[in-house]
């Protein structure tokens, strides 16, 4: 029975949720944490938004019987913005939260969250070295793993030669860490100022030093707001390799910033063009409403919606309440999603498949375009 209750309140397939013919049970009032006023995260924030609202929107706004309220707070762009944020939507009595797209928020709310006792979804990258908690579930990746995915990857392939170049920020620090970890084929590591400016000449002395380093292979962190001025340094300085780099560095590009960026291979745990079920009917209602492709983004938030369906069903007919809610998302078990199934290890982060994709015309369209497998990690 508790896998019957998993099946249906995971995200997919006809997305529908357990119903009750009696009267009509209780409002269960849901906190949503997301950058959507401005600044460098909201493309995240936004699609965080995106993937709980259609989640919810799909289900004619139910879970498992329950009308849901769905109570939103702004996250800023500081640290200290959010954990205002967080405590705000704690004071408002959310039985769960799901956000956070500031790296730097998730560990500085670690211990606010185990003494409120409130469950949160995070559905943004995570950092490798954060211990695990109580009430933290992680529903997007771990920090290291893009790395540990392309690692594999290449030392599968027989790349003799591969240059590394990073951001130096943790994000980085963790993606560098993770390939080493499974790949030792590495000629040169770069590391750069994270105050770096977005343009091709700031990248010129790195970009050369790739070039002379004579790597068959790069991979590289640089985030989207400067991963086309790092290519077109690339190109100018005769680097003619094959690049790599996390999801994250292609995921909210422009279609022309896509044009731009055409031949990048990039690591994430979901394509918008994957084939399954759960993933055409996300897809395509997602597109329906926002005139473009999902991102990875909204699919951790939508996710992270699915979980807590299915932890409210496996609650019955109990009250819903916090610590009951975060007893029983220990007991989703796999959670049919349009990245492809998926579970929470102990660690409370997803087991999953990788993907690699490659920036490519599909028709007429520049897009993030699936490629193949790359790994299961987790």
């Amino acid at each position: 029975m508790l896998g019957v209750f998993a099946g249906v309140g995971a995200a997919g397939l006809a997305g529908c949720s357990v119903t009750s013919s009696d009267d009509p049970k209780s409002t269960v009032r849901l906190g949503l944490i997301a950058p959507l006023a401005g600044g460098p995260n909201k493309p995240v924030g936004a699609d965080l938004e995106h993937g709980v609202k259609l989640y919810l929107q799909m289900r004619d706004g139910m879970m498992s019987g329950h009308p849901i309220e769905l109570i939103i707070e702004e996250e800023g762009d500081t640290v200290e913005s959010g954990i205002k944020a967080l405590e705000s939507l704690h004071s408002k009595e959310v039985a769960a939260v799901i956000g956070i797209a500031n790296p730097d928020l998730l560990p500085s709310v670690r211990d606010l969250v185990e003494k409120n006792r409130v469950p949160l979804l995070a559905a943004h990258g995570s950092s490798a070295d954060m211990s695990s908690a109580i009430y933290i579930w992680r529903t997007a990746f771990v920090n290291n793993e893009p790395g540990q995915a392309v690692g594999l990857h290449l030392r599968a392939q027989g790349a003799q030669s591969v240059a590394l170049v990073s951001i130096d920020d943790k994000f980085g620090q963790d993606v560098i860490r993770g390939f080493q970890d499974r790949n030792s084929r590495a000629v040169m590591t770069e590391w750069l100022n994270p105050a770096i400016k977005a343009e091709p000449g700031a990248f010129a002395s790195a970009a050369a030093r790739v070039k002379n380093s004579g790597a068959s292979d790069l991979f590289c962190w640089v985030p989207a707001t400067h991963i086309v001025s790092f290519l077109t340094a690339l190109r100018s300085a005769g680097f003619n390799g094959r690049v790599f780099a996390p999801g994250l560095s292609s995921e909210s590009l422009t279609m022309q910033q896509l044009d731009a960026a055409q031949g990048l291979y990039t690591a994430m745990q979901y394509s918008s063009d994957l084939s399954n079920p759960s993933n055409r009917a996300f897809s395509a209602q997602f597109q329906a409403e926002h005139r473009r492709s999902p991102t990875a983004f909204a699919v951790a938030a939508y996710d992270a919606a699915a979980v807590v369906d299915s932890a409210i069903a496996l609650c019955l007919d109990e009250t819903i309440t916090p610590t009951l809610l975060n007893q029983q998302i220990s007991s989703v078990g796999q959670v049919v999603s349009p990245r492809g199934n998926w579970q929470f290890t102990q660690g409370r982060t997803p087991q999953q498949r990788w993907y690699l994709r490659q920036i490519r015309l599909d028709g007429t369209i520049w897009s993030n375009t699936l490629i193949g497998d790359l790994a299961t990690l987790g």
